[in-house]
């Protein structure tokens, strides 16, 4: 595996392989540091891979996720973001659930540190799987949800072309508190779209879990977070 150059389109390949089983695409800008998330993917288990890093600060994240599946030399793209330590197995875990199901289309797993996640279809970029040619054909993400449920309304469209997995063994470490805010237009427009999975998926069928979403849309969890993580106490997932 060698390095290449970066293209005027802000793509590199710091990892490369003529015929990798996945690409994985990190979106970043210069102002963000990436340099431990790439340790950690130099580090992996498996051996036909290929890293995609799209840096440009022109470019939101909905269009450098969306370069870097075009451009990806792989029929199974991972992403992950530039500030996630992905444990050596990773890859080869996105690798082996993709050969194990061939109608597999999208993949999520667990996440654990400053955010946690175990699958709610929900389907957040940092430890995501897609099939390439499914994704395309999907369009890729949309930019009207740009930094808010890109990931999700993502999903949901590629839901519909296959088979949708969540595995234990895709593990991802996400060590600091995620960077986005609820945007609420984005969040609106989501329920909007797809009125019967949101109510299924982002607001449980209880009262409780109405509260709670009704507290998390009007930024009291935000609030609660940013408390703990001052004070040391593990923020919520």
């Amino acid at each position: 595996m060698t390095a290449t150059a970066t293209t005027p389109s802000g793509l590199s390949r710091p990892i490369t392989c003529a015929d990798p089983d996945v690409s994985v695409v990190v979106p970043t800008i210069p102002a963000n540091d990436h340099g431990a998330a790439l340790a950690c993917l130099e580090r992996q288990s498996a051996d036909r891979y290929e890293v995609l890093v799209v840096n440009d600060p022109d470019r939101g994240v909905c269009e450098a996720r969306n370069l870097g599946l075009e451009r990806a030399r792989s029929d199974v793209v991972a992403f992950t973001d530039d500030d996630c330590r992905p444990p050596a197995g990773w890859i080869e875990a996105i690798r082996r659930a993709f050969a194990e199901r061939d109608d597999l289309v999208v993949l999520e797993g667990p996440v654990e540190g400053g955010m946690t996640y175990e699958g709610r279809r929900t389907y957040p970029t940092c430890n995501l799987a897609v099939d390439r040619e499914a994704a395309l054909e999907a369009g890729g993400f949309d930019p009207r949800f740009e930094y808010w449920r890109e990931d999700t309304e993502f999903g949901w469209r590629l839901e519909e072309r296959g088979t949708a997995g969540y595995d234990e063994r895709v593990r991802m470490v996400h060590p600091d508190r995620p960077r986005s805010s609820i945007v609420p237009e984005n969040e609106e427009l989501l329920r909007r779209l797809y009125p019967e999975r949101y109510e299924d998926v982002i607001v449980p069928d209880t009262l409780p879990g109405r509260v709670n979403d009704w507290l998390w849309r009007k930024g009291v969890w935000d609030v609660v977070d940013a408390v703990r993580y001052r004070t040391g106490v593990s923020p919520r997932g």
